[in-house]
């Protein structure tokens, strides 16, 4: 399997219109822009993929702001129990959503990956 991660900048051009920027080693974002990551996973077995797992963790200094794909997903709060999103928890006897915020990692499961097929995962992070 061949996996890549990208990281983009979202802008604006002057329609107003949503584009990405690539981000390279060495680029800065400011506090508050909004990063795309993107997990690319290519099939280089002779075989096709049945069933895998496709882990990201969301870096220290962004917090997830959503804009996930694909929407099912799991999630985690401390990047070993995977639960479905939204993550629930029980605070002074009330089940509550946890903000997006307690967020860690995401994990999707790709299934039948062909040979040679590439699936991608994506996610919105804003810069903190």
């Amino acid at each position: 399997m061949d996996t890549k991660l990208n990281a983009f900048v979202v802008r604006k051009d002057e329609t107003g219109a949503e584009k990405l920027e690539l981000l390279t080693v060495g680029d800065s974002v400011a506090k508050g822009e909004i990063v795309e990551y993107h997990g690319l996973f290519t099939n280089q077995d002779t075989n096709r993929v049945r069933s895998m797992n496709a882990t990201l963790n969301i870096p220290e200094g962004v917090e997830l702001v959503g804009d996930v794909s694909p929407a099912i997903v799991k999630a985690s709060i401390d990047g070993n129990r995977f639960v479905h999103m939204p993550i629930r928890a029980t605070l002074n006897g009330q089940t509550q959503e946890l903000p997006l915020s307690y967020y860690k990692a995401l994990r999707w499961t790709i299934e039948d990956l062909g040979i040679g097929a590439t699936a991608v995962v994506k996610y919105r992070a804003q810069v903190k």
